[in-house]
């Protein structure tokens, strides 16, 4: 709600810093007072149940109810102009009176049910009081003011047939209605709520006034003594009659309560104050909460809470106090040592509880002290009883402990001590510990090398090498006396370890004659040569049988010092032979370079080429002159031996065809001078333009005969493909033929369960940056998936109709050539290429899957320049003969991959 935009600032304030009291007639209650700071009016008629609390709020002209807890803000229950009043709470229940009907009116606000009217009667109902499930008030609806009691939950009233003050509240509580009877003056009467059963409490015949109930116990106002004093009495215990809690001259009044806790307005400071009494305590134990200048009104109180209405200028604010309780103190106390000999010193503790305030000691020999934890000091010989009295506000206690001490004449002391260590390297530090009895004042240490200390527990380096007698004297009013302890500390030269071995590198297994070096006088030896083994022997013999990197380490050792030296040993084994080669296959004269994958140690290579040519380079380079299968081994070796890696017939060359590709021409530049070597192939204007291919109908795609799915790759349980596969693009221009024994793998390595064949939209072609002078012939394709890779490689085949195949290779242009899109690289590379013309096909052998493009070499050098041509078959170019075109393609792919069948399946034979 809008008006709910001001809200109460809650804030703790401790007020002994915020309020300057006047003279206080006793020590203020144990506690903290937290201030409901409110914005602007007046804030009265305080009421609190558990933590929440209500009050009459002016803040917004008008008065309203306000409600508050101490966790979180003000909360405005009434909005109207009606000039609420004396609220009162109990849980979720707030009640007040109300004068929106003009009479004044009794109000309920619950949680749940929201505001009702509990009496509107035109008859007069006023200063309501809530608990539980009741609620009481004023009520004039009989002809006369009477006081009527209402059930919440039945909605049931009942009237007391009373004749009540009406000055003050009535009070109430689970099982009693109390009020003042205007009978003798002012009398306190009862009402039992379950026995429907009235009784007078007072009957001296001058006022009481202001009750109040807890559980049993009432308290009230009392004039019997001419000023006004608090009394109680006590409904279950009605034999102790009326008691008198408050006799100060001063006036008490107001009063309420809630348990042990009353509270009520006190003036013995001159002006009102609130006082509180803990009857846990007993009734002579009276504090105020928060003595101040300002006018404190209106009490009330909720279990250690206490509320009440504190004078600000010309308004008023709502002060809580929280009681932090109180107790009797309890003396304890302990003391060390308690028996020895004069002069003899005992540390007295404190170990009273119940916060006493102050101390009184009394040791025994008519000395005495108010400190805390006092020391004292006995002179005389004699047993002594000690006693504590403890106080605080509340009252003392004592406690008094007979013969506790005890003090005899001193004993002259007896030297004795030891140290540590006792040996070891210079420079040596060693710790004394004076070990003497009764009681030394005074100590003299002689270290035997010149030193001498006074400290009783001292530390003393030595720093030459030697024996050393040790001395130390104590003494005291008895006596003194000396201990000697002779060559006691023994010191040697700095202990260093240290060590050499013959050999530190070599074939397993691998003897070694370690020798001790250490510095010093080192007394054992403790060799790990980091293979389980040990030793003890100043200089050992080990034999390291495996292979592998060993940490040796010697620690040495002279009295309490210690050294270690490390040292690392290796060993190897034989290696493992191990290579691979690229290319594998192509037309002769074929150069292939050798890669050694050896695992080990290496120190010697000889490589055989199978064509009777040998190398020892680790990484040789090798050219085949002549067509056939070549067998190539490796054989790696070192100290420990060697071993020897065969590939039988990995290495096929081919005869060089009737017609190669003529040799790419440089466009000068970088590059590396054409070919397939350094250097990319660019886009290039040469004057003329790539014809643009002749459409090609679609084909079905060519696949393995009893293949249900075309691509899918049968593969034998080492991984290897056990049944040929030829598979075509959808423009019946590309073909794929895989062999038998081929690996085949994916970009994660895993084996590869099919395989695809796509033509590449011409928008899907990656530009092509770099030097060269080549020209796109308008064809590409995708082989799927990418990255997945062969070994041995597979053939790859482009097949054209005639019509095609004069468009991309006249007799004016250059020759032909596969490229590979290397995406890492974003990059074109050429891959190794044979052109067909007799049967219009152009081959190529991959081992890595990506966009595959044909180019053509454009004659001439000239400024490089794409050249955009279209890709795509174009309007109306429609074959002759359907499917001719597929003829001679088909052929030349038979060809390719029956021969590639039969060298896979003899090399996997």
């Amino acid at each position: 709600m809008a008006e709910h935009n001001v809200l109460m600032l809650i804030c703790t304030v401790i007020v002994a810093g915020l309020l300057v009291p006047p003279v206080l007639a006793v020590e203020a209650a144990p506690g903290d007072t937290v201030l409901f700071c409110t914005a602007g009016g007046s804030q009265e008629h305080p009421d609190i149940d558990g933590g929440v609390v209500v009050w009459e709020d002016g803040r917004n002209g008008d008065e309203d109810i306000y409600s508050a807890s101490s966790h979180g803000p003000g909360e405005r229950i009434t909005g109207d102009s009606a000039s609420p009043s004396r609220p009162s709470v109990s849980g979720d229940y707030i009640v007040w009176e109300d004068n929106r009907n003009v009479s004044p009116d009794i109000y309920l606000f619950g949680r749940l049910m929201g505001t009702i009217a509990l009496a509107d009667d035109p008859a007069d109902q006023w200063l309501p009081v809530v608990h539980g499930r009741h609620v009481v008030w004023y009520d004039t609806r009989k002809g006369s003011v009477d006081i009527c009691l209402h059930d919440i939950e039945t909605g049931s009233e009942t009237f007391l047939s009373c004749s009540p003050v009406t000055e003050w509240k009535p009070a109430l509580s689970d099982e009693y209605v109390v009020w003042e009877e205007s009978t003798g003056g002012g009398d306190i009467w009862v009402y039992d709520i379950l026995a429907e059963e009235k009784q007078r409490i007072t009957w001296n015949g001058v006022r009481q006034t202001y009750p109040a109930i807890s559980g049993s116990r009432i308290v009230w106002e009392d004039y019997r003594n001419e000023d006004p004093d608090i009394y109680l009495f006590d409904l279950d215990n009605p034999s102790g009659g009326e008691q008198r809690i408050t006799d100060d001259p001063a006036w008490q009044v107001s009063p309420a309560i809630d348990g042990e806790l009353v509270a009520w307005e006190d003036k013995r400071s001159e002006v009102w104050n609130i006082y509180i009494c803990d009857l846990s305590l007993g009734k002579e134990v009276q504090m105020p909460v928060n003595s101040s200048g300002q006018e404190q009104l209106y009490p009330a109180v909720s279990g250690d809470l206490v509320v009440w209405q504190n004078g600000r200028d010309e308004g008023s604010d709502i002060y809580a106090f929280t009681y932090a309780g109180g107790s009797l103190p309890v003396a304890e106390f302990s003391a060390d040592p308690t028996d020895g000999g004069v002069p003899f010193t005992v540390r007295f503790t404190d170990l009273s509880t119940g916060d006493p305030e102050s101390w009184e000691w009394d040791f025994g020999d008519g000395n005495a002290s108010t400190l805390r934890n006092p020391e004292y000091t006995y002179e005389a010989p004699g047993d002594y009883t000690v006693s504590l009295t403890v106080s605080n506000r509340f009252g003392a206690d004592t406690v008094t402990k007979t013969d506790l001490i005890s003090v005899e004449l001193p004993e002259p002391p007896v030297a004795g001590f030891s140290a540590a260590p006792v040996s070891g390297g210079a420079p040596l530090v060693v710790q004394f510990t004076d070990e003497s009895t009764n009681s030394p004042a005074t100590w003299l240490w002689d270290f035997g090398d010149g030193g001498i200390s006074s400290e009783q527990n001292p530390e003393h380096t030595y720093l030459t090498a030697g024996t050393y007698t040790v001395s130390l004297t104590v003494a005291k009013d008895g006596g003194e006396n000396t201990t000697v302890r002779a060559g006691y500390i023994t010191v040697l030269e700095p202990l260093t370890a240290g060590f050499t071995a013959n050999v530190t590198v070599g074939a397993a297994p691998l003897t070694v004659g370690f020798a001790d070096a250490s510095a010093g006088k080192p007394v054992s030896w403790s060799w790990n040569f980091g293979d389980t083994k040990t030793s003890a022997v100043p200089n050992p013999v080990h034999v390291f049988e495996k292979p592998g990197t060993y940490t040796v380490s010697l620690t040495v050792s002279g009295g309490s010092d210690h050294s270690t030296k490390t040292m690392q040993i290796r060993t190897f084994g034989p290696p493992t032979a191990g290579f691979h080669a690229v290319p594998l296959n192509g037309t002769a004269p074929l150069k292939v370079t050798f890669t050694d994958t050896s695992t080990g140690e290496l120190s010697s290579w000889l490589w055989s080429f199978g064509d009777g040519k040998t190398s020892t380079d680790r990484h040789p380079s090798h050219t085949y002159a002549a067509a056939g299968n070549y067998t190539v081994n490796l054989t790696a070796g070192n100290a420990a031996g060697s071993s020897t890696a065969v590939k039988t017939e990995y290495i096929s060359v081919r005869p060089a065809p009737a017609t190669t590709t003529p040799t790419p021409k440089s466009t000068g530049g970088g590059g590396g001078g054409g070919g397939g070597g350094g250097g990319g192939f660019a886009w290039v204007n040469p004057g003329w333009n790539t014809p643009t291919p002749a459409p090609t109908p679609t084909p079905t795609p060519t696949a393995v005969p009893g293949d249900a799915e075309p691509g899918r790759l049968h593969l034998g349980e080492t991984g290897l493909v056990k049944r040929v596969v030829l598979l075509g693009s959808s423009d019946g221009i590309a073909s794929l033929a895989i062999a038998e024994g081929v690996r085949a793998v994916d970009a994660a390595g895993n084996p590869l369960a099919a395989v695809t064949l796509a033509p590449l939209d011409p928008a899907d072609v990656p530009p092509v940056p770099g030097v060269g002078a080549y020209a796109f012939t308008g064809y590409a394709w995708i082989a799927g998936p990418e990255g997945a890779t062969f070994s041995p490689p597979v053939t790859l085949a482009f097949n054209f109709t005639e019509e095609q195949w004069d468009a991309v290779y006249s007799s004016g242009q250059g020759g032909l050539v596969v490229q590979r899109y290397n995406r890492s690289a974003d990059a074109w590379e050429e891959v190794p290429t044979t052109v067909h013309q007799g049967v219009r096909s152009v081959t190529t052998v991959v081992s890595h899957f990506s966009p595959y493009a044909l180019f053509v070499e454009v004659p001439g050098s000239g400024a490089a320049q794409v050249v955009a041509a279209e890709t795509g078959p174009q309007p109306g170019a429609v074959p002759d003969l359907p499917y001719a075109h597929l003829i001679p393609g088909l052929l030349a792919l038979i060809i390719v991959g029956a021969g590639a069948f039969l060298y896979y399946r003899k090399g996997n034979s």
